[in-house]
């Protein structure tokens, strides 16, 4: 009966799913083998974690009541004791006289008298469990298989497996260590980390990065004006002489009329003048004076037209006029020399790039670059490194950074001006160990100042 009993027990066990139904079993099934009045599950999940993981009688427990903490420092104090059990047999027999005053002085108001300790084993001999089982009559000292005590030590083999195997993924950080190292790849691998470390590379930086021409001129306003329209649409090649942009014209026009018309009178004052001339001598002093006012007024003229002149914005030779959006521009002031947009010669294409201050290398004319496009991030470019400025500005995210300018080597791709991504710029050589530790180095000095 007793045999039925055990194998019963065993294949419960291994029915369980959770660590929570094994300690379930473990404190109250484990009566049908041997009697006994209480009985208590201590686990010991790695340092300073040991604590009450089930009890007879209750389907939860409270691991922060006084008895649970009294209990777990109890298990805490025979732990070793109970990991140099022999294999064959993980009891040990608990009295106030193994342990400490302090705990055992509150042995009266938790246990009975005679309480047995099952330690519950992994495949490595570790305790990872103890199982308290108390009673008012005294254990066996001596038994022999036929005794159901003899169970309960078998009972301890398989629960210890079946703990270990529910709950090994909760291990200490040491245990953990401890399993690696017992690995002879592993060991191999850490030997080789210095080694790693020793591998030269070359620095680098990853930077957002824009598709520029790298020949453009500015297009600027010749005069003080307001913009009457935008002819060409942003980003639209252009020949030479074509117009970009009109300012306003309507105030000087309306000058012109009127210089027109002083210069017409200036012209029929001179010609009455003339005709009097012939009469008389005195005369001759109006028709200089009336000659000078026509040329003042021709000067008015002249200076006029070549104002309206000025009113187009045309291209000084061929290319893509770069600017923003067209509304932006309708009816908005400029002055003279004030920036409109950008020439640039899509032949000749080259990056612009911002690298941040935490971000920057030591970045040399000619260092390699690669440029990562958006639209096309399986096409990396080649590019050159040309200069990197030595003043911070403000990046368009908004970082500080130093700019960057390159050109672009080999076949450009699918890369035109105003494509934006992601660009390496390739520093000097150095070992693989500096790169990897540069920036927690970098920000260790500056928060300790040294």
């Amino acid at each position: 009966m007793t045999d039925l009993a055990f194998h019963a027990l065993a294949a419960k066990v291994h029915a369980a799913a959770t660590a929570a139904d094994l300690s379930f079993i473990f404190c109250n099934e484990t009566h049908a083998l041997a009697p006994y009045r209480q009985a208590a599950l201590v686990g010991f999940f790695g340092a300073r974690r040991t604590r009450l993981a089930g009890h007879s009688g209750l389907a939860d427990v409270d691991a922060n009541s006084p008895y649970a903490l009294w209990l777990a420092d109890v298990a805490n104090h025979l732990r070793p004791q109970l990991d140099a059990l022999p294999a064959a047999a993980r009891v040990m027999a608990v009295g106030p006289a193994l342990l400490p005053p302090a705990l055992a002085a509150a042995w009266a108001d938790w246990l009975p008298d005679h309480v047995w300790v099952l330690s519950l084993a992994g495949p490595d001999g570790r305790s990872r469990a103890a199982l308290f089982l108390g009673r008012d009559t005294p254990w066996p000292a001596d038994f022999d298989a036929g005794a159901p005590e003899y169970l309960l030590l078998q009972a301890a083999l398989l629960y210890g497996h079946a703990w270990w195997a529910m709950t090994q993924r909760r291990r200490s950080i040491g245990t953990l260590a401890s399993s690696l190292w017992a690995r002879k790849s592993v060991r191999w691998a850490l030997a080789a980390v210095p080694l790693l470390l020793l591998v030269p590379v070359r620095e680098y930086a990853l930077i957002p990065a824009e598709v520029v021409s790298n020949r453009s001129q500015v297009i600027s306003s010749l005069r003080e004006g307001v913009v009457k329209r935008m002819v060409v649409k942003p980003n639209t090649p252009v020949k030479a002489g074509e117009t970009l942009a009109e300012l306003d014209d309507s105030t000087l026009y309306n000058r012109l009329a009127v210089a027109q018309a002083s210069l017409a009178s200036a012209r029929m004052d001179l010609l009455q003048a003339s005709q009097r001339a012939i009469e008389t001598q005195t005369a001759k002093a109006e028709l200089s004076l009336a000659d000078g006012k026509l040329r003042e007024r021709q000067v008015d003229v002249e200076a006029l037209q070549r104002e309206i002149g000025q009113l187009a914005i045309k291209a000084p030779s061929d290319g893509v006029f770069v600017y923003t959006d067209p509304n932006d521009w309708v009816g908005r002031p400029v002055q003279t020399g004030e920036r409109v947009g950008l020439l640039a010669d899509p032949a000749v294409l080259g990056l612009q790039a911002w690298a941040p201050v935490n971000e920057a290398v030591n970045l040399k004319p000619g260092a390699p670059m690669t440029f990562f496009m958006r639209v096309a991030p399986l096409a990396p470019v080649d590019a050159r490194l040309d200069y990197a400025g030595y003043q911070v500005i403000e990046a368009p995210n908004g970082i500080a950074s130093y700019l960057l300018r390159g050109t672009l080597v080999g076949d450009a791709g699918e890369a035109r001006i105003g494509l934006r991504g992601t660009a390496r710029v390739s520093g000097d050589w150095t070992l693989l160990g500096y790169l990897m530790f540069r920036r927690p180095l970098a920000a260790a000095r500056e928060w300790c100042g040294c």
